[in-house]
């Protein structure tokens, strides 16, 4: 008997293609988006897989999530879990992200945030813009440096492969302090000192969970070069927005480029953070778009629903979340 499955947001054609040719065989697909009253309800109650983009309150309110019965699945689209209500999910619905489906086009963001900020483009360029040509000063060279990478998971091996090309030496940081990715160095948390201390450029990548919430505060970020180059595309809160603020602010050499930020606004909403860091001379910056390419979310929805169907098939899952992760 065919499954049903309960899509919480309206995907594109493309992406109905790809549920169509994924999942029609064994399972029955509705899209909650659009639905009011008792449809909605009897959606809702017949759902034993749910497949969100990252279960929002824009996708799901979580006064509905008691009418989610029969649910024993939920899968991300998108990576990033810290939008589950975990506290409203019963401990016996499995959860999985979708980690590591945008780790390509994530890598090359990385490189070039790392570049421009390697080659002080942005501050020559409005030289130019000035009518200054100036020529004064060095660029830094990538290769024979180091590259910390916190979070070294799906994202952080692309990661590696792409600065190890450019000649870099990968240092990585994990929950389990192993990784059978070629890196020069591996440890957990507890070697976050020496790989703060050697790198050249850090890569912070991991999800936004209990452990890693100000994961880099005031202390991690003294351990670093006073010339480092630090990237974040993980997510804000991961480090510490005051104590990031202060160590640009006293330290004209050392770099960040952010693509994910402490508050991210949605539709026309104003872009603001508790500090002026756009005032600093030592910040570039994208709006959250590293993984922004074409076929990134048809890829990444496919990815997702071959993980839906191996949980529907019994096979092994990708992914899975532990919800203490995420609970205080």
């Amino acid at each position: 008997m065919k499954k049903n499955i309960l899509v919480t947001y309206a995907p594109g054609e493309e992406e109905r293609d790809i549920y169509r040719e994924v999942l029609e065989d064994i399972a029955n697909v509705h899209c909650l988006a659009g639905k009011t009253g008792n449809e909605r309800i009897e959606l809702l109650n017949g759902a034993e897989v749910v497949i969100a983009l990252s279960f929002s309150q824009k996708e799901i309110d979580p006064t509905e999530i008691p009418r989610l019965e029969n649910m024993r699945f939920v899968q991300l689209i998108y990576a990033g879990a810290d939008n589950i209500p975990f506290v409203h999910i019963s401990a016996d619905i499995t959860l999985a992200s979708n980690a590591g489906a945008f780790a390509e086009p994530i890598a090359e963001h990385v490189l070039a945030l790392t570049l421009a900020l390697a080659k002080n483009l942005f501050p020559k360029y409005k030289l130019l813009c000035d009518g200054r040509f100036d020529r004064s000063g060095f660029n830094r060279k990538l290769r024979d440096g180091i590259c910390g990478i916190i979070g070294f998971g799906g994202n952080g091996r692309k990661i590696a492969a792409i600065m190890r090309a450019m000649g870099m030496q990968v240092y990585g940081i994990n929950r389990s302090g192993k990784t059978e990715a070629p890196v020069d160095f591996i440890g957990n948390v507890t070697d976050m000192k020496k790989v703060l201390q050697a790198a050249d450029v850090v890569v912070v990548t991991p999800p936004l969970t209990r452990e890693t919430r100000n994961l880099l505060g005031k202390k991690e970020l003294t351990w670093m070069k006073p010339d480092a180059i630090l990237i974040n595309v993980g997510r804000g809160d991961v480090i510490n927005q005051e104590a990031l603020y202060t160590h640009l602010a006293s330290n004209p050499d050392f770099r960040a480029g952010i693509d994910t930020w402490w508050s991210e606004p949605t539709g026309t909403e104003a872009f603001n953070l508790d500090y002026p860091f756009f005032d600093l001379p030592n910040i570039i910056g994208s709006p959250h778009v590293a993984d922004h390419v074409p076929l990134s979310i048809p890829d990444g929805t496919r990815m997702a629903l071959e993980n839906v169907r191996n949980f529907l098939m019994g096979k092994d899952i990708r992914g899975v979340l532990n919800r203490n992760d995420y609970l205080d």
